[in-house]
């Protein structure tokens, strides 16, 4: 389950006019460890409720918050490659997290266009 939270903590987080100004948005948040803000951010096939949004930003925190105090907190990130898909539609943008104990983490985050706007897509 942690894994899952993890991967959609990750998987959504902005709306932007790029791929990777979503994913900005979404480490900017969570650099400020603002759950509600990267969970108002994510794309989902269904609309959630305030109060289910609050539950999901609860359990973000409650998983995410403790590793990030362990390490340090964020210290910077940075936006490494975008890889588009041949459609247009989606993209994989590769990002680097740097923590304040100086350890790093590399992942990637899908991102979906919706309306016009590209969103981190939370696969749900």
């Amino acid at each position: 389950m942690a894994i899952a939270i993890v991967a959609l903590t990750f998987a959504a987080c902005g709306k932007s006019a790029s791929p990777e100004g979503a994913v900005d948005a979404c480490l900017k948040s969570y650099q400020k460890s603002d759950y509600v803000g990267m969970i108002n951010q994510f794309y989902f096939k269904n609309d959630l409720t305030d109060d289910q949004k609050e539950q999901y930003a609860a359990l973000l925190q409650g998983k995410l918050g403790p590793e990030v105090e362990k390490k340090g907190g964020i210290a910077s990130y940075s936006i490494d490659e975008t890889e588009m898909a041949e459609d247009g539609q989606s993209a994989v943008v590769k990002y680097t997290i740097n923590f304040g104990n100086g350890t790093s983490s590399d992942d990637t985050m899908k991102v979906v266009l919706v309306d016009g706007k590209w969103m981190p897509d939370a696969g749900k």
